[in-house]
């Protein structure tokens, strides 16, 4: 329980302070100023390469794909002021807007995406989501090294005309085209610096925003760029965007006015929150999931026996309304149920009683060789958010009465990414937030050899479904598909799903336009803050 709830007296830090004198209303150079909390620090600011939901919405504004997202979240036209698709569907023709620059004024033009599409697919980037872009006519085979960049289905007919040829037809594309991985990277930055291109004092980009500082672990700081084509109607001069991993200092700093967006709270406060701060609070759905990766790989955790008794063992309905009573929803599946066109798949085990599914576990177990003279060793790795730390102390109580002995190992998030990409790791707590509203957006994670697949987990039929479902537009159809892809998934239970998130926020009043989206998506550009005088 947070005791100092009641008297905040947080002591507001330096930099904060002079931010605050420098900007506040009324003064001779007053800006306005949004100050926003995220989860952990980025691993990059390459949006080729980050994966994850803590770099996005810094992502977002400070870079711009063909397709970007409006003020609510949808689909809209980004750096292309307009699109053409064939009767086939096969080809995509977007029109750039005119004169449009790089932060750095240097002129952006349709060979920037050519080269941007190349190299998001080039093995050497090691893109996480290279594989959503597999539509495209031979991007497969120049990422499996298979093709030459030049053969994928990319090119500019003109300095503002990007075509690009799909393979297949994909209801999705445009979705795609929207996300921050789409978003085009200045050739001539990277190329001279390299991996280090993204540094505050190098990074070029061509969004609403451009990064000036940062400081890690403790603030990336972002100002408006002159040289986006739509400038004069963003309001917002400076975007600060702090890491916070610890929920007591995100809610304290809120109420002390540190902070404008709190992007989490401690759910144990949301009582508190409701009483005293309920104009300032926003729940809402979101496309995000909580699961446990498994190691799928390393044994005994690469028997499905051992990976279904420690899934079945967690009270998800329980751990919820005793940990987490924020709306969350207890899951089963990967897919979040608020995907449109798709009806998730549940284990038949999530609708016996607990006392039966212990019963099946401690079998399950048993069969796999371990028992009171051997019990199951597995370590169990988690950030350092708070709410990880008591999900994981939950999973050990729940897992104890199966005879298993749980290590619980703590790390920074930067740490339990790396684990997870070289598979360093038996079980950890992991979270997707899918960019787009499909089902394939989660289901491609799994599939065989894919950049994301850090479980480890193959499956012929599964990569066979998944495929088909991904060359089909027949929504019905592609939907069935996934729905028998999941299905495998979860009978073999690769991955532990635990529950569906919602967006939990904290806004406060004086910021403006501010709309609730499932893709959590509140790009700065569309915001303003009417902060009141101290």
């Amino acid at each position: 329980m947070l005791m100092f709830l009641a008297r905040p007296k947080a002591a507001m830090p330096a930099l904060l302070i002079a931010a605050t004198l420098a900007f506040a209303p009324g003064t001779a150079a007053a800006k306005m100023v949004l100050n926003r909390s995220s989860a952990a620090d980025p691993d990059t600011l390459d949006p080729h390469v980050s994966s994850g939901n803590s770099a996005a919405i810094v992502l977002y504004d400070i870079f711009q794909p063909l397709m970007t997202l409006d003020d609510k979240g949808e689909v809209t036209a980004g750096a292309a002021e307009s699109y053409t698709v064939s009767p086939d569907g096969l080809t995509y023709t977007f029109k750039l807007r005119p004169n449009l620059k790089w932060s750095d004024g240097t002129p952006l033009t349709a060979e920037d995406f050519v080269y941007s599409f190349r190299r998001i697919q080039s093995p050497e980037t090691a893109g996480r989501y290279a594989q959503w872009f597999w539509s495209v006519k031979n991007a497969e085979a120049v990422n499996k090294k298979q093709a030459k960049p030049e053969d994928m289905g990319v090119k500019a007919l003109d300095a503002r005309t990007v075509q690009i040829s799909l393979a297949t037809p994909s209801p999705i594309f445009l979705e795609i085209m929207a996300t921050f991985t789409s978003s085009p990277v200045p050739r001539h930055v990277v190329e001279k610096f390299g991996r280090e291109w993204t540094a505050p004092e190098r990074i070029v980009s061509n969004g609403a925003y451009m990064v000036t500082e940062r400081v890690p672990q403790t603030r990336i700081k972002a100002v408006k760029n002159p040289n986006f084509y739509d400038a004069a109607n963003v309001k917002i001069d400076e975007a600060n965007y702090f890491p916070t991993e610890n929920l007591g200092t995100v809610l304290n700093r809120f109420r002390a006015g540190e902070l404008d967006v709190a992007l989490n709270f401690p759910p144990d406060q949301i009582e508190w929150i409701r009483q005293n701060l309920p104009k300032e609070l926003h729940i809402a759905p979101n496309l995000g999931v909580y699961y446990f990766l498994v190691n799928n790989t390393k044994p005994p955790l690469n028997d499905p026996r051992v990976r279904k008794a420690l899934s079945m063992a967690i009270d998800r309905e329980g751990m919820v309304s005793k940990l987490l009573n924020t709306g969350v929803i207890p899951g089963y599946s990967l897919v979040s149920p608020v995907v449109a066109n798709y009806s998730v798949y549940k284990p038949a085990y999530a609708a016996q009683a607990m006392p039966a599914r212990m019963a099946e576990a401690k079998k399950l177990l048993s069969e796999a060789g371990f028992g009171p003279g051997k019990p199951l060793k597995i370590t169990l790795q988690f950030d350092t958010l708070e709410e990880n730390r008591k999900m994981a102390v939950a999973m050990a109580a729940m897992w104890k009465p199966l005879g298993v002995d749980v290590e619980l190992a703590n790390s920074e998030f930067r740490d339990l990414t790396r684990r997870a990409r070289t598979g360093d790791y038996d079980i950890m707590r992991w979270a997707y937030f899918s960019p787009f509203n499909d089902a394939s957006a989660y289901l491609n994670l799994l599939r065989t050899g894919d950049a994301s697949n850090f479980s480890g987990f193959a499956n012929a039929e599964y990569d066979k479904l998944m495929l088909e479902a991904n060359t089909i537009i027949d929504m019905k159809r592609r939907a069935a598909l996934m729905y028998q892809a999941e299905q495998i998934l979860l009978d073999t239970q690769a991955i532990i799903p635990v529950y569906h998130y919602v967006a939990r926020r904290l806004i406060h009043t004086y910021v403006k336009n501010w709309n609730d989206n499932p893709r959590n998506a509140n790009l700065t550009r569309y915001l303003s803050v009417e902060r009141p005088a101290r």
